[in-house]
């Protein structure tokens, strides 16, 4: 594994934020963005995950982009409209039943999912530069990093948009804009313990019931371990009570995407090849 570190993505105001790229020694099949937890107000692109995913993806032929994102943003960062509508979305947060923690829907989350967002516009832009694949880029979040990028996946319609990704693994999450939810949205899994205080079960159950009725291509597992930071072991070691291991479960979800974009190229090349010449 090749490590290339503390490329800057993006310039903000306040800071320029990089990442730390991973790379397989041959050429990748797809690139996976990682998001850090740390509840939008602590954490690190070198967190201790940081390393035992990176190896793992890259043994699969993934490259490994492992993302610094701004933490503690104030809401003051934001202007005059962005701010009303923060606090108008966290209000329908709330009152749609969640129990996380306001922290975890405010304005710290906002920049992170912006921060998140030009991550994935980035590494999708970078194909000269490393060889690698910009046509399937995934992202995976632990903790607040999966709670910004489910809401990448499904972003409300009134804050900025921002480039999504293909597909989404969110370990030990929430996605606190269940609203956002739509048949639309990008495909999702979110992997979540039997017992967590930080972001409790039932807040997957809840949004589980949500998804369904929008008929959103998002899906949740519960693993067997107990704790806040359990889905990064069973993700890496576990199966669930099939036999099949959670680590199966993601790359089907990002396969699908994979084999659902090589349909379209070889449609596409197929109508190209089948188009009369042109006349002169």
């Amino acid at each position: 594994m090749r490590i290339i570190e503390n490329i800057t993505y993006v310039e903000r105001p306040s800071e320029n934020l990089a990442l730390d790229l991973y790379l397989p020694y041959r050429t990748p099949q797809a690139t996976v963005v990682f998001a850090h937890g740390g509840g939008f107000q602590k954490g690190t692109r070198s967190s201790a995950e940081v390393l035992p995913l990176a190896r793992r993806f890259a043994r699969d032929g993934y490259a490994f982009a492992s993302i610094s994102y701004r933490l503690n943003t104030p809401l003051y960062a934001f202007d005059i409209t962005h701010r009303k509508t923060i606090r108008a979305n966290r209000k329908r947060s709330i009152e749609s039943g969640l129990t996380t923690s306001k922290r975890l829907m405010g304005p710290a989350f906002e920049a992170a999912r912006l921060d998140l967002g030009a991550a994935v516009a980035f590494m999708k832009s970078q194909s000269s530069d490393w060889d690698i694949a910009t046509n399937s880029v995934f992202v995976v979040g632990i903790s607040a990093g999966g709670i910004a990028a489910l809401s990448l996946s499904y972003p409300p319609e009134n804050l900025p948009t921002t480039c999504r990704p293909d597909a989404v693994l969110g370990l030990g999450a929430a996605m606190v804009q269940p609203w956002c939810l739509s048949p639309n949205g990008v495909p999702s899994l979110m992997l979540h313990s039997t017992m967590d205080r930080i972001i409790r079960p039932q807040n997957t159950a809840l949004v589980e019931k949500a998804a369904r009725q929008a008929e959103a291509p998002l899906r949740t597992i519960i693993c067997a371990r107990r704790g806040h930071g359990a889905p990064v072991e069973a993700l890496l070691n576990d199966k669930d009570k099939t036999g099949t291991p959670y680590w199966t479960h993601m790359r089907m979800l990002f396969d699908a995407f994979s084999d659902q974009s090589s349909a379209r190229k070889r449609l596409i090349r197929l109508d190209v090849s089948q188009r009369p010449p042109p006349s002169f």
